[in-house]
């Protein structure tokens, strides 16, 4: 295998594909699949549930294939200077050359990297601006404990006539729906593991000048779906990203949502967000709430630490209902709020209880329903 290669486009595609390598397992895994065909480079790296298939353009000077450590590669091409790279790897051995740089590396046998089935062409698409606000706002209520893994992942269901996204770690629960999209019209729901909703996210801030495909008005950049009985990819440009899908069914999340809110707190975005960040610096366990007393005109953020001392701030708001305090886990509260859209948020709560939820004013497509910390 020869190829030879901008260094910046090299950079890019080893750092995309270099995203889903191994850490643990098999040696192999660590490396990254490079094979030079024509004038195409396709990088691919993996650890067996997250893969990542990268193409770019290359000058092809002769076919093959190799496995090459990923990071050690990866750091090697960025340090390069900028220009011309050439790639050549013969037996076991990977030389790489720029200017008078010259590097050589072992590679892993071939023979050990996974057999990775080219994904499937997508099927249907989806707005790569609705997709990615959708995600930011979802993925971020995604649990981090494996030793629930339901919970780690995002449930992707037909809804109306649309599709809705929920992620919850039991402590809150976010939930978007796309309105108007068909991507999963005839399909049931699928479960899609957080860690490669957030992967796609960050590849799609890299691939921000490709298109998958146009959509039926030829307006916007689209992502590219592709879902199988195990498997779901996300096409991004010449960015593949493709992930085994969670088995098991997701706990119904609908019954957690209150049938009605007596009270409503209309209060600034930036204004409840810059008052939580400034009481919250007195929390240094992520343990200690922020208690939310809600009043006609405003609400009183306050905040009392046996060790370190207490803070407190009023902001101005409009409030419908009985007098209410509330508390909830500040940073919690904050990606809450922070994930809505527009410039004024609606707090809606029952009691001190009962779940709370977090939406904009005028939007129901995103709600953000969070737990209420009991105090005494």
């Amino acid at each position: 295998m020869k190829f030879r290669c901008e260094r910046d486009s090299l950079v890019e595609a080893l750092a995309v594909a270099g995203r889903a390598v191994g850490r643990t397992g098999a040696v192999a895994l660590s490396g990254l699949r490079l094979e030079s065909t024509g004038n195409t480079l396709s990088v691919i790296g993996t650890d067996l549930d997250l893969t990542v298939h990268v193409s770019t353009e290359a000058i092809g000077l002769d076919d093959g294939a190799c496995v090459a450590p990923a990071k050690l590669l990866a750091d090697i091409v960025r340090n390069l200077e900028p220009g011309a790279v050439t790639i050549e790897a013969e037996g076991d051995k990977i030389e790489i050359g720029a200017a008078r740089s010259r590097f050589s590396l072992r590679t892993f046998s071939l023979d050990d990297f996974p057999n990775i089935p080219e994904p499937a062409p997508p099927a249907t698409f989806l707005s790569a601006a609705a997709l990615s606000g959708a995600l930011r706002q979802v993925v971020r209520a995604a649990s981090n404990d494996d030793a629930r893994p339901l919970l780690t992942g995002v449930l992707i269901a037909p809804e109306g006539t649309g599709v809705r996204m929920v992620a919850t770690d039991s402590y809150r629960l976010a939930l978007r729906d796309l309105v108007g999209s068909d991507a999963l019209s005839g399909a049931s729901q699928i479960l899609v593991p957080s860690r490669a909703l957030m992967e796609l996210l960050r590849i799609s801030g890299l691939s921000t000048t490709g298109r998958s495909g146009e959509g039926d008005d030829g307006e916007g950049p689209m992502v590219g779906l592709s879902i199988s009985e195990r498997n779901i990819t996300f096409t991004v440009g010449e960015v593949k990203v493709s992930t085994t899908l969670l088995d098991g069914t997701y706990p119904d999340y609908r019954q957690l949502i209150p049938a009605e809110y007596p009270n409503r707190l209309h209060v600034g975005k930036d204004s409840l967000l810059d008052a939580l960040r400034r009481v919250r610096l007195l929390v240094k366990d992520n343990m200690t709430p922020v208690r939310l007393s809600m009043r006609p005109g405003g609400v009183d953020l306050t905040v009392v630490s046996q060790e370190v001392g207490d803070a407190s701030e009023t902001v101005d708001a409009d409030f419908e209902g009985e007098d209410l305090t509330i508390a909830f886990n500040p940073t919690y509260l904050i990606e809450g709020v922070d994930a809505v859209t527009g410039d004024v948020v609606l707090l809606e709560t029952v009691d001190s209880s009962k779940p709370a939820t977090v939406r904009a004013a005028e939007d129901t497509e995103f709600r953000y329903l969070l737990m209420p910390v009991r105090v005494p």
